[in-house]
């Protein structure tokens, strides 16, 4: 068992302990020690968090250090045996997975740490699948003023030319991305607010879905758009904070990927998202709905700018 004393408090750095809830933590006392993936994990993971703290204050001696971040110290305390508290929730809801928000929280601080995407084409290749069919390969380019896909079949909207597709579908002249409630232009994409509450705010954009509209949203702009790293940031952000989302645990994609799985319980839907915490990429997107429910599957084969169709 692990005990953290009154001691063991007044002997802790300040700054470690200078958080939301640190006081519940140490009065948690003795507890059952959790298992040992779990430990052998937060113990990683704080590894690299007090790396990089240390990384960010090797330029001045004499400056204090600056604090480990709550997802960091709610690791340490998963370490040590002790209960971590649960993360409210937006708007009051109640609150979702600590250890889903923890770890969604961890991969906002990696996309925020990502460079800003430019390029003249966003090519996004994946693979469509549905519970009665085999999967179906795609790949799809984005530019400010049209949408190219290979194989689709054509349509009545559409130039076809040596097996592409390109459509004509802008508002405002440029290509739109559906966030949330509305629609949204590559130039729009910066100009989306980066605080997570006002985010969320322009991804329900007066839609009467609630919180589905918003989970739409978060999907849509991180798997499929050009959107920058804070936006990307703020998004994660968001869904850390959603009532229902659950964490859980690695799990491999349709590729065989190994990546990090967490749920969403929405309403009439299901939906898991496998995301890739190391570069904050989003490997795949599951749902089930309708009854008896079928499962729609796509797997994001390979996401990122591009210089020319092909």
């Amino acid at each position: 068992m692990t005990t953290i004393t009154d001691n063991d408090a007044r002997d802790l750095d300040p700054d470690f302990l200078d958080f939301a809830g640190a006081e519940a933590l140490c009065a948690a006392g003795r507890v059952e020690p959790t298992n040992r993936t779990a430990v052998d994990a937060a113990r990683r993971t704080v590894r690299e968090a007090v790396a990089r703290d240390m990384a960010d204050t090797t330029g001045g001696r004499g400056r204090r250090r600056r604090r480990f971040t709550v997802s960091a110290v709610a690791v340490a305390a998963v370490a040590a045996g002790v209960l971590v508290l649960p993360v409210a929730g937006m708007d009051g809801a109640p609150p979702a997975s600590a250890n889903a928000a923890t770890f969604l929280r961890d991969v906002a601080v990696t996309a925020a740490e990502k460079p800003a995407p430019h390029a003249r084409y966003w090519k996004v290749r994946a693979r469509y699948a549905m519970s009665t069919r085999p999967g179906q390969e795609q790949t799809t380019w984005y530019s400010r003023t049209s949408i190219t896909i290979s194989n689709p079949g054509g349509g009545e909207s559409s130039v076809c030319h040596d097996g592409l597709c390109t459509f004509d579908e802008r508002r405002g002249g440029q290509t739109s991305w559906s966030a949330g409630g509305k629609l949204v232009t590559w130039d729009e994409l910066a100009e989306l607010p980066t605080d997570p509450q006002a985010l969320r705010t322009r991804l329900l954009g007066g839609s009467t879905e609630g919180d589905r509209s918003v989970y739409n949203g978060i999907v849509q702009l991180l798997a499929t758009a050009p959107s920058g790293p804070h936006l990307r940031a703020a998004l994660f952000e968001i869904l850390a904070g959603m009532d229902g989302v659950r964490l859980l645990g690695p799990m491999r994609d349709g590729e065989g990927r190994q990546g990090t799985a967490v749920e969403w319980q929405g309403p009439a839907m299901h939906h898991i998202l496998i995301v890739d915490p190391a570069s904050s990429t989003v490997l795949e997107h599951r749902e089930k709905l309708g009854t008896p429910p079928g499962q729609g599957t796509t797997t994001f084969l390979s996401t990122g700018p591009a210089s020319e169709l092909g």
